[in-house]
C-alpha cells in the first residue's frame, strides 16, 4: 500500500512511510529518499544526522480526499564546518504549509474565478488564498 501511495502523491524524492485518513482528510507521513544532504556552507555531502522535525504541509487533493503531508524535516550536522543545517526540501519553500504545486494550483483558480470562491472550494479563508 505505501508503494502505491508513493506512486499517486507523485513527488519523486519523497516515498510515503505510512498514512491515516480522518474523515475526508489523507494524512501521508513521508521522507525523503536519500539519506543524505549537502551542506549550504561548505558544500560537502553530510550523513550525520543531528534531528528530526516533522511539519505539516496541505498538498494537492486525491480524489475528494484532503491531503496533508507530515514532513520528515532532517537537520545535519556537517562533519567538515561543524554547522547544522536543515535538508533542502524542494517540493516545499521555507517555512511554508502548503507545497510549491498546491500554491500553483490556488493560482490557477483565482485566474478563473473570484478569491471567495476558490477560498470556499479549498476551505480557506479569503485571506489564505490572496
Amino acid at each position: 500500500m505505501k508503494r502505491v501511495l508513493t506512486q499517486l502523491l507523485n513527488l519523486s524524492a519523497l516515498v510515503v512511510e505510512s498514512s491515516l485518513q480522518e474523515g475526508s482528510i489523507l494524512f501521508l507521513s513521508v521522507s525523503k529518499k536519500t539519506k543524505i544532504a549537502i551542506c549550504p556552507q561548505c558544500g560537502k555531502k553530510s550523513e550525520h544526522l543531528h534531528q528530526n522535525q516533522n511539519s505539516l504541509g496541505k498538498d494537492l487533493p486525491m480524489g475528494d480526499k484532503e491531503v496533508i503531508l507530515n514532513v520528515n524535516r532532517r537537520r545535519f550536522k556537517c562533519k567538515t564546518c561543524r554547522k547544522t543545517f536543515n535538508e533542502k526540501l524542494d517540493f516545499v519553500g521555507a517555512r511554508k504549509t502548503y507545497t510549491h504545486r498546491y500554491a500553483e494550483n490556488i493560482v490557477k483558480q483565482l485566474i478563473s474565478s473570484n478569491v471567495s470562491n476558490v477560498a470556499e472550494n479549498n476551505g480557506l479563508t479569503d485571506e489564505e488564498s490572496r
